[in-house]
Protein backbone atom coordinates (compact mmCIF):
# COMPACT_ATOMS: atom_id res chain seq x y z
CA UNK A 1 0.00 0.00 0.00
CA UNK A 2 1.27 3.58 -0.62
CA UNK A 3 2.63 5.16 2.67
CA UNK A 4 0.16 7.80 3.80
CA UNK A 5 1.38 11.47 4.88
CA UNK A 6 1.73 12.00 8.32
CA UNK A 7 -1.09 14.80 9.07
CA UNK A 8 0.90 15.66 12.13
CA UNK A 9 4.28 16.73 10.03
CA UNK A 10 1.84 18.37 7.69
CA UNK A 11 0.39 20.43 9.96
CA UNK A 12 3.13 21.38 11.92
CA UNK A 13 4.76 22.70 8.28
CA UNK A 14 1.65 25.05 7.75
CA UNK A 15 2.15 27.96 8.99
CA UNK A 16 0.01 31.30 8.98
CA UNK A 17 0.92 32.74 5.44
CA UNK A 18 0.79 29.09 3.51
CA UNK A 19 -3.18 28.88 5.00
CA UNK A 20 -3.83 32.28 3.97
CA UNK A 21 -2.81 31.92 0.13
CA UNK A 22 -4.68 28.67 0.03
CA UNK A 23 -8.18 30.39 1.69
CA UNK A 24 -8.08 33.38 -0.28
CA UNK A 25 -9.33 31.73 -3.69
CA UNK A 26 -11.95 29.73 -1.51
CA UNK A 27 -13.36 33.70 0.08
CA UNK A 28 -13.23 34.74 -3.12
CA UNK A 29 -15.25 32.04 -5.48
CA UNK A 30 -17.81 31.55 -2.76
CA UNK A 31 -17.66 34.40 -0.51
CA UNK A 32 -17.48 35.06 3.67
CA UNK A 33 -21.21 33.45 4.43
CA UNK A 34 -20.71 30.05 1.68
CA UNK A 35 -17.25 29.12 3.33
CA UNK A 36 -17.51 27.24 6.33
CA UNK A 37 -13.99 26.65 8.22
CA UNK A 38 -14.19 22.81 7.24
CA UNK A 39 -14.26 24.15 3.52
CA UNK A 40 -11.21 25.84 4.22
CA UNK A 41 -9.74 23.26 6.52
CA UNK A 42 -9.88 20.88 3.56
CA UNK A 43 -8.26 23.48 0.94
CA UNK A 44 -5.23 23.57 3.40
CA UNK A 45 -5.18 20.08 3.95
CA UNK A 46 -5.90 19.94 8.06
CA UNK A 47 -8.79 19.55 10.33
CA UNK A 48 -10.42 22.80 11.18
CA UNK A 49 -8.87 22.22 14.84
CA UNK A 50 -5.42 23.14 12.97
CA UNK A 51 -7.00 26.40 11.94
CA UNK A 52 -8.35 27.28 15.48
CA UNK A 53 -4.49 26.80 16.12
CA UNK A 54 -3.49 29.89 14.13
CA UNK A 55 -7.04 32.12 13.81
CA UNK A 56 -9.63 32.62 16.46
CA UNK A 57 -12.59 32.25 14.38
CA UNK A 58 -13.87 32.86 10.86
CA UNK A 59 -13.98 36.22 11.16
CA UNK A 60 -10.48 36.61 11.90
CA UNK A 61 -9.17 34.28 8.98
CA UNK A 62 -11.22 35.94 6.61
CA UNK A 63 -9.51 39.54 7.48
CA UNK A 64 -6.23 38.66 7.31
CA UNK A 65 -6.96 36.70 4.24
CA UNK A 66 -8.15 40.35 2.54
CA UNK A 67 -5.14 42.33 4.06
CA UNK A 68 -2.47 39.50 2.73
CA UNK A 69 -3.97 39.84 -0.72
CA UNK A 70 -4.29 43.33 -0.97
CA UNK A 71 -1.41 44.41 0.74
CA UNK A 72 0.86 42.05 -1.47
CA UNK A 73 -0.36 43.37 -4.35
CA UNK A 74 -0.71 47.12 -3.65
CA UNK A 75 0.92 47.69 0.05
CA UNK A 76 4.75 49.16 -0.70
CA UNK A 77 3.69 52.34 -2.95
CA UNK A 78 5.96 54.64 -0.97
CA UNK A 79 8.95 52.05 -1.77
CA UNK A 80 7.67 52.32 -6.15
CA UNK A 81 7.90 55.94 -5.40
CA UNK A 82 11.03 56.22 -3.71
CA UNK A 83 14.08 57.73 -5.93
CA UNK A 84 11.58 59.29 -8.41
CA UNK A 85 11.46 63.11 -8.73
CA UNK A 86 9.23 64.38 -11.56
CA UNK A 87 5.67 64.75 -11.12
CA UNK A 88 5.25 62.92 -14.16
CA UNK A 89 7.13 59.94 -13.15
CA UNK A 90 5.71 59.44 -9.90
CA UNK A 91 1.93 59.92 -11.58
CA UNK A 92 3.12 56.80 -13.93
CA UNK A 93 4.46 54.79 -11.08
CA UNK A 94 1.09 55.26 -8.88
CA UNK A 95 -0.81 53.80 -12.01
CA UNK A 96 1.83 50.98 -12.87
CA UNK A 97 1.25 49.78 -9.35
CA UNK A 98 -2.47 49.55 -9.36
CA UNK A 99 -2.85 47.76 -12.82
CA UNK A 100 0.00 45.65 -11.43
CA UNK A 101 -2.25 44.78 -8.53
CA UNK A 102 -5.11 43.69 -11.00
CA UNK A 103 -3.37 42.73 -14.25
CA UNK A 104 -3.65 39.15 -14.17
CA UNK A 105 -4.60 38.57 -10.28
CA UNK A 106 -8.64 38.22 -10.56
CA UNK A 107 -7.78 37.25 -6.72
CA UNK A 108 -7.47 40.85 -5.69
CA UNK A 109 -10.10 42.62 -8.18
CA UNK A 110 -12.77 39.63 -6.97
CA UNK A 111 -12.25 39.84 -2.98
CA UNK A 112 -12.43 43.71 -3.71
CA UNK A 113 -16.00 43.78 -5.67
CA UNK A 114 -17.57 41.19 -3.09
CA UNK A 115 -16.41 43.70 -0.19
CA UNK A 116 -17.72 46.79 -1.80
CA UNK A 117 -21.11 45.29 -2.87
CA UNK A 118 -21.54 43.30 0.72
CA UNK A 119 -20.50 46.81 2.47
CA UNK A 120 -20.03 45.35 5.95
CA UNK A 121 -18.70 48.48 7.71
CA UNK A 122 -16.23 46.48 10.05
CA UNK A 123 -14.64 44.95 7.17
CA UNK A 124 -14.11 48.17 5.03
CA UNK A 125 -13.33 50.30 7.54
CA UNK A 126 -10.34 47.04 8.76
CA UNK A 127 -8.90 47.59 4.53
CA UNK A 128 -9.00 51.18 4.78
CA UNK A 129 -6.68 51.45 8.00
CA UNK A 130 -5.04 48.21 7.60
CA UNK A 131 -4.52 47.98 3.96
CA UNK A 132 -5.54 51.13 1.73
CA UNK A 133 -4.51 54.08 4.04
CA UNK A 134 -0.72 53.79 3.34
CA UNK A 135 -0.71 53.78 -0.39
CA UNK A 136 -3.72 56.22 -0.38
CA UNK A 137 -1.49 58.39 1.78
CA UNK A 138 1.31 58.16 -1.16
CA UNK A 139 -0.96 58.96 -3.84
CA UNK A 140 -2.44 61.99 -2.11
CA UNK A 141 1.57 63.15 -1.59
CA UNK A 142 1.55 62.98 -5.34
CA UNK A 143 -1.15 64.94 -5.53
CA UNK A 144 0.82 67.65 -3.53
CA UNK A 145 2.89 68.48 -6.15
CA UNK A 146 0.61 70.31 -8.05
CA UNK A 147 -0.47 73.76 -7.44
CA UNK A 148 -2.45 74.67 -4.39
CA UNK A 149 -5.90 74.67 -5.06
CA UNK A 150 -6.07 72.51 -8.16
CA UNK A 151 -7.71 69.28 -6.85
CA UNK A 152 -9.05 68.01 -3.17
CA UNK A 153 -6.03 64.80 -2.68
CA UNK A 154 -8.43 62.39 -1.15
CA UNK A 155 -10.16 62.97 -4.36
CA UNK A 156 -7.44 62.69 -6.60
CA UNK A 157 -6.17 59.73 -4.91
CA UNK A 158 -9.94 58.34 -5.25
CA UNK A 159 -10.01 59.59 -8.86
CA UNK A 160 -6.44 57.24 -9.57
CA UNK A 161 -7.86 54.37 -7.65
CA UNK A 162 -11.63 54.45 -9.78
CA UNK A 163 -9.89 55.22 -12.92
CA UNK A 164 -7.69 51.99 -12.93
CA UNK A 165 -10.31 49.39 -11.14
CA UNK A 166 -13.22 50.78 -13.29
CA UNK A 167 -11.38 49.54 -16.62
CA UNK A 168 -10.81 46.00 -15.53
CA UNK A 169 -14.01 45.87 -13.77
CA UNK A 170 -15.77 47.13 -17.41
CA UNK A 171 -13.63 45.35 -19.54
CA UNK A 172 -15.56 42.37 -20.19
CA UNK A 173 -18.53 44.82 -21.37
CA UNK A 174 -16.19 46.64 -23.20
CA UNK A 175 -14.28 44.73 -25.42
CA UNK A 176 -17.99 42.91 -27.08
CA UNK A 177 -18.93 47.00 -27.24
CA UNK A 178 -15.76 47.38 -29.05
CA UNK A 179 -14.32 43.92 -30.15
CA UNK A 180 -11.69 45.70 -32.88
CA UNK A 181 -10.27 48.21 -30.58
CA UNK A 182 -9.20 45.31 -27.91
CA UNK A 183 -5.07 46.22 -27.86
CA UNK A 184 -2.54 43.53 -27.88
CA UNK A 185 -1.35 44.36 -24.68
CA UNK A 186 -4.10 45.42 -22.47
CA UNK A 187 -1.52 46.39 -19.32
CA UNK A 188 0.41 49.06 -20.49
CA UNK A 189 -2.48 50.20 -22.70
CA UNK A 190 -4.45 51.08 -19.54
CA UNK A 191 -1.49 51.94 -17.84
CA UNK A 192 -0.47 54.96 -20.62
CA UNK A 193 -4.50 55.79 -21.23
CA UNK A 194 -5.19 56.57 -17.56
CA UNK A 195 -1.28 58.17 -16.99
CA UNK A 196 -2.13 60.62 -19.84
CA UNK A 197 -5.88 61.12 -18.43
CA UNK A 198 -4.49 61.85 -15.29
CA UNK A 199 -1.64 64.52 -16.37
CA UNK A 200 -3.37 66.24 -19.19
CA UNK A 201 -7.26 65.57 -18.92
CA UNK A 202 -9.56 65.82 -22.04
CA UNK A 203 -7.81 67.92 -23.96
CA UNK A 204 -8.94 68.97 -27.57
CA UNK A 205 -5.50 68.99 -29.10
CA UNK A 206 -3.97 65.43 -28.17
CA UNK A 207 -0.41 65.31 -28.95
Amino acid sequence: MPRTANPGKLQRRLNKEDILEKTAPLFAEGGYAATSMRDLAKACGITPAALYHHFEDKDQLYLEALEYIFRRRIGRMSDALKDLTTFEDKVRRVVEVLVDAIHGDELFLTLLRRELLVRDEKRLEYLATRVFAEPFREIMRVGRDLPPGNYRPSFLATSALALTIGHYTLEPVRRYLMPSDTPQDLRQTIIDHVTDLALHGMRKDPR
